[in-house]
């Protein structure tokens, strides 16, 4: 789907769940026959998140495939029915995974642009929140075969019981084992280091060398200057708040939050990362508020001269 087509189905499901018109949202989109197939997806979604946990073995997939011809207008819902979207308040995304063949073993990719922050749901009742910047991949015949997911950059999971099959997240050069339980993964490439939070339940961490159970509130790093697993206790919740637009800083490295800034407001900044290394951050940057005031806050430390040039962001060591 193209990215104009993308917008408008956006545009067009975010009518269907708040019920409210968008600009340029008129009668004529309505009668649309794109429309028209995305409302039949949105009315039977729940019926159809349940066909994603039948496999291509079960006798009712069987006979409710056979009315399904390969060549059909089925196939004309893929264009959607790959991905139901809903916009929420912060403009995040509930991506219902529904429209893929079950005979075919290949995998999925769902990206989450810079700017962004995406809600999905996969068949098997498990939420997933993607930040900006970040990706899930997952075969397309999940949940059928088992439960396994890998991720690039930072994602909340809210994992759906289920004793026989045991969730897996794979992340850059670990992995995480769990049953059901609410906790949240950062692993974004070139950052050098792997963390993950455990909100709810439990969950194990494992590498090539060792592996930890977390408790509730416990915070497990690896990073590739030490190899090795680090542990220790932190405010969960406020970890996971990036969900609702809002990261909480505690002496956190200056051009950590640069580099999360620029993922959310999709901006380049320029920055000698090593002039700014030593430098600590305490307190909240909100999504929600403009990437001006946001850099005001930082300019607050005192410690760093800001200017805007052809459009990027240059932030230098206060002289």
């Amino acid at each position: 789907m193209k990215k104009d087509e993308y917008r408008e189905a956006e545009n067009m499901i975010h009518h269907l769940h708040d019920g409210q018109d968008l600009p340029n949202f008129d009668e004529k989109v309505k009668a649309s026959k794109e429309y028209t197939d995305i409302e039949k997806i949105y009315r039977v979604r729940e019926q159809v998140a349940f066909l994603g946990s039948l496999n291509p073995g079960n006798r009712l997939w069987a006979k409710v495939y056979s009315h399904v011809g390969r060549k059909s207008a089925y196939q004309v819902w893929l264009k959607y029915a790959a991905l139901i979207i809903i916009s929420f308040s912060l403009g995040s995304l509930l991506i219902y995974l529904i429209g893929i063949n079950p005979y075919n073993s290949s995998m999925a990719t769902i990206n989450c642009p810079s700017g962004q922050i995406t809600s999905l749901t996969l068949f098997d009742g498990t939420t997933v929140w993607l930040n900006s910047g970040s990706s899930l991949k997952y075969r397309s015949d999940f949940n059928a075969s088992g439960r396994e997911v890998f991720v690039e950059g930072e994602a909340f999971f809210d994992v759906a019981h289920n004793k026989n099959k045991p969730f897996i997240v794979n992340l850059e050069n670990s992995r995480i084992k769990v049953h059901g339980t609410k906790f949240n993964v950062k692993a974004y490439p070139g950052s050098g280091q792997v963390e993950a939070v455990l909100l709810e339940g439990k969950i194990t961490f494992s590498t090539s060398n060792e592996s930890v159970d977390l408790k509730p509130s416990e915070r497990i790093v690896i990073s590739d200057r030490h190899r090795r697993i680090e542990k220790d206790w932190v405010d969960a919740e406020k970890v996971a708040a990036w969900k609702e637009g809002r990261y909480f800083y505690d002496n956190e490295k200056l051009t950590k939050i640069i580099e999360q800034m620029q993922r959310w407001y999709d901006v380049e900044f320029v920055f000698d990362a090593n002039s700014l290394e030593s430098y600590q951050f305490t307190g909240i940057i909100n999504r929600d508020k403009t990437i001006l005031y946001n850099i005001k806050l930082l300019e607050l430390t005192n410690k760093i001269d800001v200017k805007y040039r052809n459009d990027k962001i240059y932030i230098e060591v206060k002289k």
